[in-house]
Parts: C-alpha cells; sequence; structure tokens
C-alpha cells in the first residue's frame, strides 16, 4: 500500500490523522508503514473481539502516559461498541495497574527504610 493511500485509511479509520503518526511520516515514511503493519498484526486475530483489544490498547496508553494514545484508544473503544462506562472502567483498572507497579518497583527502597529504621 502507497504511503498516501495508507494516511487516508488512518485518518478515515480515526477521523483524523493522529499527530507523532502525521510528524514521523515527514521524516520516515516506512517507519510509519511499519507501524501499522504492526498494528494491523496485532489487532487481526479473532480470539479477542474489537471492543475489548480497544480497551486493552487504551489502559496500556494509560499506563504508559501516552494521552495521543488515551484518546485515539478511546475513541477507537467507543466506535468498536465500548460503552463509556467500559471506559471509565478501563481507565480505573489502568490506574490500578500503574499504581500496583510503582509499588512494586519500591520494594528495594522500602527495603533499605525498613533496614534503616
Amino acid at each position: 500500500m502507497e504511503f498516501k493511500e495508507l494516511m487516508e485509511n488512518i485518518k478515515k479509520e480515526n477521523g483524523e490523522v493522529p499527530r507523532p503518526l502525521e510528524l514521523l511520516g515527514q521524516l520516515d515514511e516506512g517507519q510509519v508503514t511499519q507501524f501499522a503493519g504492526q498494528r494491523q498484526a496485532a489487532m487481526s486475530g479473532t480470539a479477542i473481539p474489537p471492543k475489548y483489544k480497544a480497551l486493552i490498547a487504551l489502559s496500556a496508553g494509560i499506563a504508559l502516559d501516552s494521552p495521543t494514545c488515551i484518546l485515539n484508544n478511546a475513541k477507537q473503544a467507543k466506535k468498536a461498541g465500548a460503552t463509556t462506562e467500559e471506559i471509565i472502567e478501563a481507565f480505573a483498572i489502568a490506574k490500578f495497574a500503574k499504581s500496583a507497579t510503582a509499588m512494586a518497583s519500591s520494594v528495594p527502597a522500602f527495603e533499605w527504610l525498613v533496614s534503616n529504621k
């Protein structure tokens, strides 16, 4: 698929081309094409329904602090049939998961603090 056609498809699917893809495309079209191929491969399986894939991607975007991914995946989840309540619940799950990793990552500091009371 030609780069321009790819960008048109992305715009059609999302209502816009996400800013990171737009900018990267100006720098290296091949990187955007590769990214789109990776997304297609990740989303092409049939075991997980599209709505849940979008909610998983949304949760990952939240956990990774990516505002662009959060917005785009919230839109994709809604487009795939997720309700506002399901999207908010995905936010809550991601927030919990992120706080749990922060706590787990702090174990060395906690151990040091406990041993140096």
